[in-house]
């Protein structure tokens, strides 16, 4: 067939099958072979403009334009579509130029540009925006922006933005924040931040992070908030929370508003009513509430009871049971004349 007659009928047939939905040239044994418009079924290779009502498509499908109504469609196999992909569900790899939309579930691989959204995902998934697996995710997402919401997320989630979900397990690196705002339970690491209400694992964000319980290593640049932490906590700037228990390690301080039990050292407060372990800090037990030239110095006395060892400039507690070392030291539960000391202080 001449080549200048063949180029204007093949695109006769691909309009063709764009506007009736089963309209379509198939060369094919048993529905298995070469199918040029919208057959609705088959097997082998297919080449459409329109996707509109396919039913099932096995092997290598091809779609040019922008998808119609596929509420029942099954691609299995690699499906190829040069704006988009839309289906109930696919099975094998789904690459498209603006975005792959599976509403059941996509097993395999998925990519567009814009990105990919589906109910459940087991495989991999990628989108320079963001891939938005509303329920189950089991596998690899890439995003750009962000991996979306998913409900549950086991594997890895990695975005140049936001690496999220409402429930974690794996690791989750985004270049802005990572977490799981329920859970996480793995490896967290944010560029900005991380957040997680309940973290089991490691957590690391650039400038902060936090938490409602913190259960293993946790670390950030200028500030962790939580409300119980179960591990070690590292912060070049200040950590605080309501309990902290491990080792707390912060640039500048850090305080509780329950307890601190373990080790904690600051470069200039640890604070907490309860205290049980080791604290090093510029100020223990107390730090500067204002100053002002009636007062100067005003201190916010706050520990009640301190059990271990306190090293600092200045070591306060109203009930001591172990030994301040300090420039200036105060137990109130010592004898009158022994409560405030110099250099050491004790009581066992």
């Amino acid at each position: 067939m001449n080549k200048r007659i063949a180029l204007p009928l093949l695109l006769m047939i691909l309009l063709a099958g764009s506007t009736a939905r089963a309209q379509s040239l198939d060369l094919a044994v048993n529905e298995f072979g070469l199918s040029i418009g919208n057959s609705p079924r088959f097997s082998g290779l297919r080449i459409n403009a329109v996707d509109d009502g396919v039913e099932r498509i096995r092997g290598l499908n091809l779609t040019l334009w922008t998808p119609g109504q596929n509420p029942s469609a099954a691609y299995e196999g690699l499906a190829l579509g040069l704006i988009g992909t839309k289906a109930r569900r696919i099975d094998g790899i789904a690459l498209s130029g603006i975005g792959v939309n599976a509403s059941e579930r996509i097993r395999g691989i998925a990519a567009g540009a814009l990105g990919v959204g589906t109910a459940e995902l087991d495989g991999l998934a990628a989108g320079l925006i963001l891939v938005d697996v509303k329920q189950r995710l089991r596998g690899i997402v890439f995003a750009g922006g962000w991996t979306g919401q998913a409900e549950q997320l086991d594997g890895i989630a990695l975005s140049a933005g936001s690496a999220w979900a409402k429930n974690l397990r794996g690791i989750a690196v985004g270049g802005f924040l990572a977490g799981g705002e329920k859970s996480l339970s793995g490896i967290g690491l944010g560029g900005f931040g991380f957040y997680s209400h309940h973290l089991k694992g490691i957590g690391f964000g650039g400038l902060g992070g936090g938490g409602e319980t913190l259960q293993g290593i946790v670390a950030t640049g200028l500030g962790l908030g939580c409300g119980e932490l179960q591990g070690v906590a590292a912060s070049l700037g200040v950590v605080g929370g309501k309990s902290l228990d491990g080792i707390v390690l912060s640039g500048l301080g850090h305080g509780a508003a329950e307890r601190i039990r373990g080790v904690a050292v600051g470069s200039l407060v640890s604070f907490a009513p309860e205290t049980t372990g080791l604290t090093v800090g510029a100020l223990n037990g107390l730090y500067i509430d204002r100053i002002d030239l009636e007062d100067f110095l005003h201190f916010n006395l706050v520990n009640q009871r301190f059990t271990g060892i306190q090293i600092g400039l200045v070591n306060y507690t109203a009930n001591l049971k172990g030994l301040q070392i300090g420039l200036m030291n105060y137990a109130g539960n010592n004898p009158r004349g022994l409560r405030l000391l110099p250099l050491v202080n004790l009581h066992l």
